[in-house]
């Protein structure tokens, strides 16, 4: 199981504020898609420290980012590897 953060791409878009990718400290964690104008976070770097749920919470005041729990990687997240989807 694993505890890892998920984007709400709907709300992300709508906001398109980018202060999650800023102050994640896992560098190349969470990035921003210009072409869906979202973040997203890329599961493998995931240390689950919540710092992107705060700040999306209480900082920029949008709430896109929960935290979840996953049985396994694939398990309800899009991987974005070079700007194609896999599922």
């Amino acid at each position: 199981m694993y505890y890892i953060a998920s984007v709400d791409t709907d709300k992300c878009a709508e906001s398109n504020c980018h202060l999650c990718t800023t102050y994640c400290p896992e560098s190349n964690c969470i990035n921003y898609s210009e072409a869906d104008k979202t973040a997203y976070v890329s599961v493998d770097r995931c240390k689950s420290c919540e710092i992107c749920v705060y700040i999306c919470k209480e900082v920029a005041k949008h709430d896109c980012i929960q935290m979840k729990w996953i049985e396994k990687l694939e398990d309800g997240f899009v991987i974005k590897y070079s700007g194609v989807v896999i599922r």
